[in-house]
């Protein structure tokens, strides 16, 4: 590698980090979540040519606002962390892009149907903020023609993650971070990198989990612990309920129960015939 491609990649990756990329995709998501909100509250049929312009302007959102951003992520070796919705949302764009049947018609359907994680979910609820800037979706799209801008540098678009986290400072703390990996220029070393930090972190999730299961085991054998005087005290019951019945099981056998043993306890019953 060239000392001017090291310079170069260097700089490049000093002006993205990888909390930019994990707010980029959350700003994205929001974008999309608003759109779909948008959408489903608009009670109006929507012709074959609305659906073609709202098709256009998705794909211009995931352009802009998705693809590059993990395109750099992938030079970079950081492995992303896409938010549920989003994740979704890009497989239908993608298909619409790669696939010849996949037309604007079942894309629209297709994002119709897909609805945002969950309409009761905080991080959802709160994921929608007031104010976006080139919201197309708040206006006749429609009618007006298809003026957004044709490109956004990376600055620009940290700028309106910026505007957006503003009015949510609170989700901020919410967005997942991602996972980078040691960058080499020989290509099979590299490839290795990437699958070492990927079993680390798998092993990392694994060690986490067994912990979990063994905390989640003490707090059961203490609670079965706690239950085991309370268990003997009710054994100790039981056997003395058990005791009490044999004792007057054998009163009533031996004619003594509410009466002398001489007295027969139900005489009504020796004089009907057998």
């Amino acid at each position: 590698m060239t000392d001017q491609y090291q310079m170069l990649h260097k700089s490049a990756a000093s002006k993205f980090s990888i909390w930019d990329a994990a707010e980029i995709f959350e700003y994205a998501t929001s974008r999309f979540t608003a759109i779909h909100i948008a959408l489903m509250e608009d009670q109006n049929h929507h012709s074959s040519s609305y659906q073609h312009t709202f098709v256009r302007h998705i794909v211009w959102e995931a352009e802009h606002f998705v693809f590059p951003f993990v395109n750099i992520c992938a030079a970079m070796n950081i492995n992303t962390t896409l938010p549920v919705y989003l994740n979704e949302v890009l497989f239908l764009i993608t298909s619409f892009q790669t696939e010849p049947h996949y037309d604007h018609k079942k894309l629209f359907a297709a994002f119709k149907a897909c609805p945002h994680e969950s309409a009761n979910h905080p991080v959802d609820i709160n994921r929608v903020v007031r104010d976006y800037r080139h919201a197309w979706w708040k206006h006749r799209f429609d009618l007006a023609p298809f003026d957004m801008p044709l490109r956004m540098s990376v600055a620009t678009v940290k700028e309106l993650v910026t505007d957006h986290f503003a009015q949510r400072p609170k989700m901020a703390s919410m967005v997942p971070r991602s996972t980078t990996h040691t960058r080499s220029d020989d290509p099979l070393l590299q490839q290795l990198q990437v699958l070492w930090a990927e079993v680390s972190h798998l092993g990392m999730e694994l060690s986490r989990l067994l912990v979990a299961k063994l905390d989640a085991t003490s707090e059961a054998v203490a609670a079965l612990d706690r239950l085991e005087d309370p268990v003997d005290e009710l054994r100790e019951a039981m056997v003395a309920s058990h005791a009490a019945v044999a004792m007057l099981q054998g009163h009533y056998d031996n004619g003594r129960l509410g009466g002398p043993s001489s007295v027969e306890p139900f005489p009504r019953l020796q004089s009907l015939p057998h």
